[in-house]
């Protein structure tokens, strides 16, 4: 039951992250800058991938006790959290303009993303042997490093502005 508790501790983060979208959409509610719209964008997708995250590293418990190998488990969650990923990406691509998608988030998902996707493919493809949490997990924390990143860089937008 370790995994469990890993994952656990893991949806906790990942809550409590997006917990803070909340209080930074308060703080930074109070002005009209034309780059809020990218601030917006970051906060929002932050809070989406907190709470996709979330939902993945809770997702695959209750199928532990059902199946004889975890390792299956492990592969088919990084399955369905690729297709969730892959899927929320190419949505995002369609629903906003490539202006404001550029510079909003196109630098922790350029470096991170891959690098969580080649993980979930690796291990869909049985690389990860005996492995196959630590890379279903790795995929989980690399997005929630993402959401923090996009948590600071809005962060750090909003207090910016105030000190002027």
């Amino acid at each position: 039951m370790e995994h469990s508790d890993t994952l656990l501790t893991l949806a906790e983060i990942a809550i409590a992250l997006a917990g803070f979208t909340g209080i930074v959409g308060v703080l930074g509610r109070g002005t009209q800058d034309p780059t809020r719209a990218i601030s917006w964008l970051r906060l929002r997708t932050m809070l989406e991938v907190s709470l996709r995250n979330a939902a993945f590293a809770v997702l695959p418990i209750p199928f532990l006790a059902l199946v004889s190998s975890e390792t299956i488990v492990w592969r088919v969650a990084s399955g369905a959290y690729f297709v969730a990923v892959v899927a929320y990406a190419m949505l995002r691509r369609r629903s906003e303009s490539p202006t404001t998608v550029g510079p909003a988030l196109i630098r922790p998902f350029i470096v991170l993303l891959p690098v969580s996707l080649l993980a979930c493919i690796a291990n869909v493809l049985g690389l990860g042997g005996s492995n196959a949490f630590s890379l279903y997990l790795l995929s989980l924390v690399l997005g929630l490093v993402t959401a923090g990143m996009l948590f600071l860089s809005v962060a750090a937008t909003f207090f910016n502005d105030g000190g002027e």
